[in-house]
């Protein structure tokens, strides 16, 4: 399983450097001689070779994982080396007990220290959402289902009410309590196309109170959303904030 991680993160690395270098190749071309600082041994020709080339990417990969655990070890970056040349020039028995025995504890650290974050930001996702949702009751013609959901509708829409099972083409913006938007349809700049009734249970309620070409605000608690899982940019027990506009709507019985 290591082996397919690390060989997974060298190809999207990789990816990532060849598209950056596509994106930026204009700009690099236009610069002059002139307006360039002194050469460092990255401007020097070696970025030409594959070896080196390589060797960067594996290096910033190596920095971020360095940096994401700073704050709980510091590694030595003259061992952190030596180890890494060791291994390249086969000097390593990956079966020593003594290695094994390490590994396994910063394994155990990494995943403790991992934990104790992941449950810091859970309860302050609980405890911030827990305020949002007062606040938002506040405003003016914000309503609460019996399941917990508030909404303010914008625009009513017009057509046959929404089903669990309709295909539906949307515009939304997703927020987290604190303004992060965590995805949007609107920045990509392009409208997403769901079954209902396979998405969140909060989009599910929500949706079916507005028609074809309405607006709702939807603030979605926990139970309703993600629950206690991480996802990624959503802590667990996060209570979600929705701006969303129906486009279009395509029953689930129409003809294809």
């Amino acid at each position: 399983m290591l082996k397919i991680k690390k060989i997974s993160m060298l190809a999207l690395l990789i990816s990532a450097a060849i598209v950056t270098t596509a994106c930026n190749e204009k700009q690099t071309a236009a610069s002059t001689d002139a307006a360039k600082p002194a050469q460092t041994q990255a401007e020097s020709g070696d970025v030409k070779d594959n070896s080196y080339a390589v060797g960067v990417l594996f290096g910033t990969d190596l920095k971020g994982v360095m940096d994401a655990q700073k704050e709980f070890i510091t590694y030595d970056q003259d061992k952190l080396l030596s180890g890494l040349k060791d291994t390249l020039d086969g000097k390593v028995d990956l079966n020593n007990p003594e290695l094994v025995n390490t590994l396994k504890a910063l394994d155990e650290t990494l995943k403790a220290e991992s934990q104790k974050k992941a449950a810091e930001q859970a309860k302050k996702a609980q405890e911030d959402g827990a305020k949002f949702i007062a606040d938002f009751k506040k405003k003016e013609g914000v309503q609460e289902t019996q399941s917990g959901l508030l909404y303010h509708i914008e625009q009513a829409g017009d057509g046959e009410p929404i089903k669990p099972e309709d295909t539906i083409k949307v515009h939304y913006t997703g927020k987290l309590t604190n303004g992060t938007v965590f995805d949007s349809s609107l920045e990509r700049g392009e409208p997403a196309e769901f079954v209902l009734n396979q998405l969140i249970p909060g989009w599910v309620e929500g949706l079916q109170l507005i028609k074809k070409g309405g607006k709702i605000e939807l603030v979605v608690p926990p139970a309703l959303a993600y629950g206690e899982q991480d996802m990624g940019q959503i802590p667990a027990n996060s209570t979600l904030y929705f701006e969303l506009e129906v486009l279009d709507v395509t029953p689930a019985n129409s003809a294809k």
